[in-house]
């Protein structure tokens, strides 16, 4: 069996996610992650908790304020610019906490990571591992991280929206990289959730938390300036991309789960299990369920806004406790209603 942590976007919000893995590992303390994926606030978080930093990223989610991540500039001062934030103290903060020493901890650990990248460029989905042997995915391109620098880039493009924090040219300092002044940007832009590198890499259970509700919430608020529509735009479609995101997830492990029924159903008639591996091969036909199992999905969800401003570009660290404290009532529900067969964990 391989499990893997999958953790969404949305900035601030991540308290929520911490929150919920905090309590998590506190009732299941021999609960392990082979895989760890995240996108922009979740390639922050992944890192730290496969590092075994608990301590550092509640910190982290509890302490920072928005200065801490971005220097906030007017809309038109900024015009001609790459951003409209600077996100330089986002990269100080990654520089003294993202340390080489850690991330030779996690090398060390065999632990895989996987986090999502926009490459401005291509427009790809472009993920950075540290597994040296990926896979050869057909809808998006991966890149093994080659040192600690580069992997601090990573997590940087992953975390930056794009127009409110600058593009990272990720690759600029990789030896033979044939495209070095690519820029990426966070991989919301193409993937929010990420699900789908833990199935492709062979994930059989999956624990998924998402930051943005499942519902659509109405704020009656009344947007009159440019850059108040442009970030209640980008969350818009953030939340958006979370739904499809986990659409072909729960059709793809639907369409596993009829298989193995017609399957089993075929073998309960007489026909040999070779038989029936034969009548699912098709040579002329790519089948993309050859070989694995349904996956176990536990998934993580909050039922309403969490704050944090549209995109969770707002660091308010009494909030972020509050969401934090969140995320420990979700996990604490899901304890207390989890049915004691699908535990495999401590």
């Amino acid at each position: 069996m391989s499990r893997a942590l999958v953790i969404s976007g949305g900035g601030s919000k991540g308290a929520f996610a911490v929150g919920i893995v905090k309590r998590l590992l506190e009732n299941y303390p021999n609960l392990k992650f082979d895989m760890y994926v995240g996108t922009s606030t979740g390639s922050l978080i992944v890192p730290l908790l496969a590092m075994n930093e608990m301590a550092l990223l509640e910190e982290i989610y509890t302490t920072q304020t928005t200065k801490d991540i971005v220097l906030q500039n007017r809309l038109g001062d900024r015009i001609g610019d790459e951003s409209i934030f600077d996100a330089t103290p986002l990269w100080n903060t990654l520089g003294k906490n993202y340390t080489d020493d850690r991330y030779n901890t996690l090398l060390a650990s065999g632990k895989r990571l996987f986090i999502n990248t926009t490459c401005m460029q291509s427009g790809e989905l472009v993920v950075f591992t540290t597994d040296t042997a990926p896979i050869e995915p057909d809808n998006y391109q991966i890149k093994t991280m080659v040192d600690a620098n580069h992997f601090r880039r990573a997590v940087m493009a992953s975390a930056c929206q794009p127009v409110f924090m600058q593009p990272i040219t990720v690759n600029r300092d990789v030896p033979g990289d044939p495209n070095p002044t690519f820029q990426f940007v966070d991989g919301g832009v193409k993937q929010y959730v990420g699900i789908e590198m833990a199935i492709d890499n062979g994930a059989t259970e999956i624990f998924t938390i998402l930051l943005s509700p499942e519902e659509d919430a109405v704020d009656n608020v009344s947007y009159g300036d440019l850059f108040g529509i442009l970030q209640k735009t980008i969350g818009i479609f953030s939340d958006g991309v979370a739904k499809d995101d986990l659409i072909i997830p729960q059709q793809y492990n639907t369409a596993l789960t009829y298989i193995e029924a017609v399957k089993s159903k075929m073998k309960a008639g007489g026909i040999s299990s070779d038989a029936v591996d034969e009548y699912f091969n098709i040579p002329e036909v790519k089948n993309p369920y050859q070989g694995k199992q349904p996956i176990k999905f536990f998934t993580f969800q909050p039922t309403a806004p969490l704050g944090g401003g549209p995109g969770g570009l707002t660091f308010d660290p009494v909030e972020m406790r509050g969401m934090l404290e969140k995320g420990v009532a979700a996990a604490n529900e899901f304890i207390a209603t989890v049915n004691p067969a699908d535990i495999t964990w401590g």
